[in-house]
């Protein structure tokens, strides 16, 4: 495979690597050619609606159903051509999202600021971030992918901020109806329809989305439903909306496998009874206004109310799920529960004002959140195989063995300033400063006493930045951009590591937050001829993640406590070569070639671990990060003629660690082992009918590679997990 990659690389570097097709536009002025092939990406490079983008790392993603199987969710082909994202493809359902950057966590994307139009959608943004909603992806338009240099403007996470930037109204007429409907592989049947329109100054967009299938493997069938609706009213100056979404899914999990079991017999499962319930209501009021003179406003208000719900067994996978003659049926499931409430606000401004006889912009805003958990796990369930949420309370009359409330308020203020210099230099210095006040309080088995003290902790984070953009050429076919910065990053502990995961763990009262930095430097660019465009973006980057929390022994006793640092570092890439009308002239034709990639490196720097301190056999200092894969590549290529289009994928993910000793064989409960490196090939196509309709067709994994993606210790149930076998979709689509 360092063969492929080197092929890769070359070919990137050969043809000067390029930018995204968002100049396009500009060079190619054909109409034809841009209103039937429309952009996959752009790169904003100065200012991007109200935010300054200048001299960082960010990328739109539009959503071509041409393009991509957008009916289960596949962010492996959603990500195809962003450089530096690591997807693990372990959950086929698409019900939630589990994406990474540079050497950083994965686990339901936790390290990113995930929002749906501008506003949060994890639970607690600070204390809890993990994203157990993810929008439908037919009815997205777009995905805004910041880096972690977003942190001035969207929170102090290291990953950056995903957007899912919903559909609006479809089209200038009082009504349209835009609908698509798939079947395939595994019982898979996917139904999305909307309507839209605009009548004066009110515009209106809805859907009602469901999916389900019975799944790859035993035990995994799933059932969602999404409703969404937005009313909007327009003036001259700005626009008011209102929009609610009531999104749920219920999900039977089929757990892990040993790695033998998964390699032979992928498809089959050790649980039956494993099920996770997630009703998610989102409802938010927006303003956006601009006034005469250069200011702009937008203000969000957005109340979140969800639930968290599973049943399962969750011993290891060496504990076999029999039936128990003692109880007349099979063993007691624990039942787990949250309850999440979490209202926030932000108010956004933008000014654009003259110094020195150049245009400047100023954007500043304020945040606020408050949030509650409401936790209840170690319920006794039931010995029956459904979903039942049912509780019986134990010898002291406790329905649950954790009861516990945690709550989070969190206020900052942030501003960033572009200064042009000149015709070619632009500086943007920020800073974010965020009031950070949480309290855990409650009774658990989880310590001795059986209650914790009413736990609170105050902090105040100042983080400051720096991004430069020199656009040192730029003519009508042809220019390029150079872009730096480097940002203060700051993650708060998680209520999740605060609680000590047995009575025999203790946590540390001096326990300190994530804090470190990050930085990029490279250049974008593109250029034109003869009606071939050639795309570019590549770009080093650095990141210190320090104090990670994690577990040590001590006196013999689990600690938890700062554990040490880790250094990543690598090389994102992305070059893609269009050629406009290769073969045909009497059809609209495109033929496109990419390649994206990553190769990082993320180590451990530092491991404070009094038990192993000197010894080269135990340290963990140098060992590669968890879940880190040192290459990923995803190459293709796109042939559009007139109504018929042809695409094909190639993803090679490296080998990685699952834990930080680095540990190469599985222990006895596949939690721990590394996994292999992996292939994924998808192939579609798709043909436009008589202007309103669609038909798409597609093989998913086409050559049926079934490899080792993820080790969990806990939900969906412990023990290794693969990716999907191969999957065929036909999907046809609608607009009327």
């Amino acid at each position: 495979m360092r063969f492929s990659i080197l092929i890769c690389t070359s070919f990137l570097f050969s043809i000067q690597l390029l930018y995204a097709q968002d100049s396009l536009i500009n060079a190619i002025t054909t109409d034809v050619i841009v209103r039937n092939y429309p952009l996959n990406k752009i790169f904003p490079d100065s200012i991007y609606g109200m935010n300054i983008v200048a001299g960082k790392k960010m990328e739109v993603l539009f959503l071509n159903v041409r393009d991509m199987d957008l009916s289960t969710n596949n962010y492996r082909q959603v990500f195809r051509k962003t450089p530096g994202i690591f997807v693990s493809d372990h959950d086929a359902s698409g019900l939630q999202t589990s994406i990474s950057t540079r050497g950083l966590s994965a686990n339901r994307s936790w390290e990113f600021n995930m929002r749906q139009n501008g506003y949060d959608i994890a639970a607690d943004p600070s204390g809890y971030p993990e994203a157990y909603y993810s929008p439908t992806l037919d009815g997205v338009a777009s995905i805004e992918v910041y880096r972690g240099s977003s942190a001035l403007q969207y929170g102090s996470q290291f990953g950056g901020m995903i957007n899912y930037q919903l559909k609006d109204q479809i089209g200038e007429r009082p009504l349209t109806y835009e609908g698509s409907h798939t079947a395939g592989s595994f019982g898979l049947f996917n139904s999305f329809n909307a309507i839209g329109g605009k009548q004066g100054a009110w515009t209106y967009y809805g859907f009602m989305h469901h999916r389900q299938a019975q799944g790859f493997r035993a035990n995994s069938q799933y059932f969602t439903n999404t409703y969404f609706g937005k009313l909007g009213y327009a003036w001259k100056q700005g626009k008011i909306t209102l929009e609610y979404t009531n999104s749920s899914y219920l999900n039977q999990q089929a757990g892990g496998l040993h790695d033998t079991m998964a390699r032979q017999q992928a498809d089959t499962s050790l649980r039956s009874r494993n099920w996770f319930e997630l009703p998610w209501k989102m409802a938010s009021l927006q303003l956006k206004h601009a006034f005469n003179n250069g200011l702009n406003i937008h203000a969000t208000l957005n109340y979140l109310y969800g639930n968290r719900n599973s049943v399962g067994y969750m011993k290891a996978i060496n504990v076999a799920d029999t039936f128990n003659t003692a109880i007349g049926s099979y063993n007691l499931r624990d039942v787990d529960r949250d309850i999440y409430h979490t209202i926030s606000s932000e108010i956004r401004l933008s000014k654009s004002y003259k110094l020195g006889g150049k245009s400047q912009v100023i954007n500043a805003g304020i945040r606020y959140c408050m949030s509650s958990i409401n936790r209840l796990q170690k319920g006794i369930g039931t010995g029956g195989s459904d979903f039942d949420l049912s509780v019986t309370a134990d010898n002291y009359g406790q329905v649950y063995q954790r009861d516990l409330d945690l709550q989070t308020q969190n206020t900052a203020i942030f501003m960033e300033n572009l200064f042009s210099i000149g015709k070619k230099i632009s500086i943007i210095p920020g800073f974010r400063a965020e009031s950070l006040q949480s309290s855990m309080e409650g009774r658990t088995n989880q310590v001795q006493q059986g209650y914790l003290p009413d736990l609170s902790a105050d902090r105040l984070i100042i983080l400051g930045g720096l991004s430069t953009r020199y656009g040192f050429i730029k003519k009508n076919n042809l220019n390029a951009t150079l872009y730096a910065n480097a940002n203060q990053n700051y993650r708060p502990v998680m209520y999740s590591e605060l609680l000590p995961s047995s009575t025999t763990e203790v946590v540390d009262a001096n326990m300190t937050d994530v804090t470190g930095y990050s930085s990029e430097l490279g250049i974008k660019g593109n250029y034109v001829v003869r009606k071939t465009v050639l795309t570019y973006d590549v770009n080093a980057f650095y990141i210190r993640y320090n104090n990670k929390v994690g577990t040590l022994q001590v006196s013999g006793n689990p600690f938890k406590t700062n554990i040490g640092d880790l250094e990543s570092k690598g090389l994102e890439f992305y070059t893609e070569l269009s050629f406009l009308n290769p073969f045909s002239t009497a059809y609209t034709e495109q033929l496109s070639f990419y390649v994206s990639g990553t190769l990082q490196d993320a180590r451990y720097k530092r491991w404070d671990n009094p038990s192993i301190a000197g010894n080269e056999i135990t340290s963990i200092v140098g060992k590669k990060a968890e879940y880190a894969p040192s290459e990923i590549i995803r190459a293709g290529f796109e042939y559009k003629l007139g109504i018929f289009s042809v695409n094909y994928q190639f993803q090679y993910t490296a080998s990685c660690f699952t834990d930080a000793s680095n540990t190469i064989e599985p222990n006895a409960t596949a939690t721990i082992g590394r996994l292999p490196a992996y292939r994924m090939h998808d192939l579609g196509m798709n043909v436009q009918l008589f202007e309103n309709y669609q038909f798409k067709a597609g093989v998913n994994n086409l050559f049926n590679e079934i490899s080792l993606i993820r080790r969990v210790g806990g939900y969906p149930g412990p023990g290794v997990l693969t990716n999907q076998g191969r999957s065929i979709y036909f999907t046809l689509s609608i607009k009327i």
